[in-house]
């Protein structure tokens, strides 16, 4: 019998580097050596982005490696229904899921990878649009939630017991941390920089309305267009503008002159947009991804890719709609689109 144990430690590092996060963790369960070969920070598995999926079971996720085309299920004990109470996930960032519980106002971050969880403070029963992880570290956490009833943002810490909440000129529809500074972007498209002073940037694709009048008139078919902010692996600030079902234009922050440069070439970067969640990975890292394209779900539960430089839109995976799996929603997130029912998740071992 070969004996894994004794095999070098440089060519197992060469090994891990290479594997999955399922595979890893079969990797370090294997022997006492190997495990203690994982816990070195320069022996880490590859981290691909995943797509959550709509499953029939309250009690498991199941997730999509899209490098891989390989699906996932997870089970998450703390998920299932507790007393007729389903929780939905409103929220996905940092490797952590965001749970929120309609019928007794309650939330929790889970973490599907470690199986670690945090209660939130209790919310209420509140009309909810989206929770964000905005930052974690190994002593604490901000969460930062969105209210479909109410302008601006609530925002708690771990050990906190309570949200405080922040007001906003108009609803928003983003929130998002980069380099130690919070930005929004609202209804209208308008992104925010939360700093002193103030500092805001309009969607130059948004109607133009003159201030007394602003809060007078609705415009119903931006709430569905998706307009988030995303950061890259090489650290620049992406704004992401959803402009029809299946295009998408994309701006650059640029540090000098502290101005949105809008691009269609991010170079060897992938972008992966939903409601929820957005992130950017390094295509040349990882299997079967493709570099400047946009991946997202379609309006018939699609996966597709978006090429932002000749603007073409290409299938990826047919998906099966959201509303062929698991149970009715509660009103407070009810009547959502398809593509509002999918969230990318980065794994995450911490």
């Amino acid at each position: 019998m070969a004996d894994w144990a004794g095999l070098q430690t440089d060519i197992l590092g060469v090994i891990v580097k290479k594997l999955a996060v399922p595979d890893y963790l079969r990797f370090r369960a294997v022997c006492t050596s190997w495990n203690h070969l994982c816990r070195d920070v320069f022996n880490c598995p590859r981290i691909d982005p995943w797509l959550m999926l709509p499953t029939n079971a309250l009690n498991d996720s199941k997730f999509l490696c899209v490098p891989e085309r390989k699906n996932q299920t997870i089970r998450l004990p703390s998920t299932v229904t507790i007393f007729g109470s389903t929780w939905i996930p409103v929220g996905s960032s940092h490797g952590w899921l965001i749970f929120y519980s309609p019928s007794h106002g309650t939330m929790q971050l889970v973490n599907p990878i470690s199986g670690m969880q945090f209660n939130l403070p209790p919310i209420g029963r509140r009309a909810f649009s989206k929770a964000m992880l905005l930052d974690m570290n190994d002593t604490n956490f901000t969460v930062a939630v969105i209210l479909r009833d109410q302008k601006g943002y609530k925002v708690t810490r771990k050990g906190s017991n309570s949200w405080s909440s922040v007001e906003s000129k108009h609803d928003l529809v983003d929130i998002f941390k980069h380099r130690r500074q919070l930005y929004t972007v609202d209804i209208y498209g308008t992104v925010q920089l939360w700093a002193e002073p103030p500092r805001s940037w309009p969607d130059e694709d948004a109607p133009q309305v003159n201030d007394p009048y602003h809060n007078l008139i609705h415009y119903p078919h931006q709430h569905g267009k998706l307009n988030c902010l995303v950061e890259s692996p090489a650290g620049d600030l992406m704004r992401v503008k959803r402009q029809s079902n299946d295009k998408f234009v994309v701006w650059i922050l640029d540090k000098g002159t502290f101005s949105w440069e809008k691009v269609d070439n991010i170079r060897d970067f992938a972008l992966f947009v939903s409601y929820y969640s957005s992130v950017c990975y390094r295509a040349k890292d990882h299997l079967n991804l493709k570099s400047n394209c946009v991946y997202f779900i379609d309006s018939y539960s699609n996966l597709c890719a978006f090429n932002l430089e000749n603007r073409t839109k290409e299938l990826v995976e047919a998906l099966e709609p959201a509303h062929a799996h698991g149970h009715p929603e509660p009103h407070a997130v009810r009547r959502r689109p398809e593509g509002q029912r999918y969230m990318w998740l980065i794994p995450s071992l911490r």
